[in-house]
């Protein structure tokens, strides 16, 4: 057999794998709607990308309740807009621009929360300083204390940090998902990078 195969190839002939090749989540939901399937699209959208959806928005409203209906805002769009949806840079970041902004619509709704980031007096753009010897023993979990300094950003440089080191998106990616310029992006989170250090550090956390 083995001469016979150097002899094809000797031939110009190449061998040809029959198998056919297994299509990923996007590819099937691209078939998918390319058969006017919205609904089954959408079905391989939230088992692909519903979990880590759900995962951001926790992360930006920092609420569970508030996060779960915000994912069933996000897929209820997604659902609407899958019939214009152009395909050109994937679902995820598509998927994430909605999360996005329908995350701060939600900052906005819920006044309460809105108003102890944004409304009132400007928060210094600094961590606190000296926490209680009993918040530096609860922190002393790099998770949870990493969580509770996250939640001392504004929300718009929360969601830039989160999207570029938890999601993993680059700052091109950034750009098409919150509709800003890749540079303001990056200075963004440069600038949070420090104080999420010290915040750390302040509740006895080495972030090294």
């Amino acid at each position: 057999m083995t001469h016979v195969i150097a002899a094809g190839r000797a031939h110009g002939w190449e061998a040809v794998d029959d198998a056919p090749r297994k299509l990923g989540p996007d590819e099937r939901a691209q078939e998918a709607l390319a058969c006017g399937d919205r609904r089954g699209a959408l079905v391989l959208l939230m088992q692909e990308y519903g979990a880590a959806i759900h995962r951001y928005c926790h992360k930006v409203l920092r609420s569970r309740p508030l996060a779960d209906d915000v994912h069933q805002l996000v897929f209820i769009q997604a659902f609407e807009d899958l019939g214009t949806f152009s395909g050109s840079n994937g679902f995820r970041p598509w998927l994430y621009a909605i999360a996005n902004h329908r995350c701060l619509d939600a900052l906005k709704a819920n006044r309460r929360w809105f108003a102890r980031f944004v409304f009132g007096e400007e928060p210094p753009e600094e961590m606190d300083a000296a926490p209680s010897a009993e918040t530096q023993v609860a922190a002393r979990d790099l998770p949870e204390a990493l969580e509770a300094c996250l939640g001392k950003l504004k929300p718009h440089v929360r969601v830039a940090v989160v999207l570029r080191y938890q999601e993993g998106f680059s700052y091109e990616e950034m750009a098409r998902i919150c509709r800003e310029r890749p540079a303001t992006l990056q200075a963004r989170v440069a600038r949070a990078m420090p104080l999420l250090r010290q915040c750390l550090e302040n509740k006895g956390v080495d972030p090294r």
